[in-house]
């Protein structure tokens, strides 16, 4: 086991630059932006496989934030073990508060934002959500 979790340390390493305060991964970055690397026949997140490294284990039910805002940082002091609840309402794309505006421009105000347990809403993006599940059920119910 040390053997193995040596060659991953290496292997990871290898691909970060850490020369500034964030710790860049070069190696392959997935659709949404993090870094990614292959491993014992395992895609791993390397800001997670950082995180345990150098840290210990992600407690169950946990997940990663990066509180720097930078998705290839691997820095294990910028990522904090929180819930998928609290890491989706810091987000700006989910209506993190310093957010004032949705991602379609759609102001994030009282008569516009419903709070879940996910983060914020926009009342008139779910409006327009909800109008084209109808056109589209309509459509396919015609197709039938």
């Amino acid at each position: 086991m040390a053997r193995a979790v040596r060659a991953l340390a290496d292997r990871l390493w290898e691909r970060v630059d850490a020369d500034g305060p964030c710790w860049l991964w070069t190696g392959p970055i997935d659709p949404n932006g993090y870094g990614r690397i292959h491993f014992s026949g395992r895609n791993l997140y390397v800001h997670r496989a950082v995180y345990e490294l150098l840290v210990g284990s992600i407690p169950d039910g946990l997940e990663c934030d990066h509180v720097c805002r930078v998705r290839r940082c691997c820095n294990p002091d910028h990522v904090e073990p929180v819930t998928h609840a609290e890491n989706s309402g810091r987000s700006p794309i989910m209506g993190a508060p310093t957010s004032t505006h949705c991602k379609r421009g759609h102001p994030f105000d009282d008569a516009n934002t419903r709070i879940t347990g996910k983060g914020r809403v926009c009342r008139a993006c779910a409006r327009l959500m909800k109008k084209q599940r109808a056109i589209n059920l309509k459509g396919s119910l015609i197709c039938q």
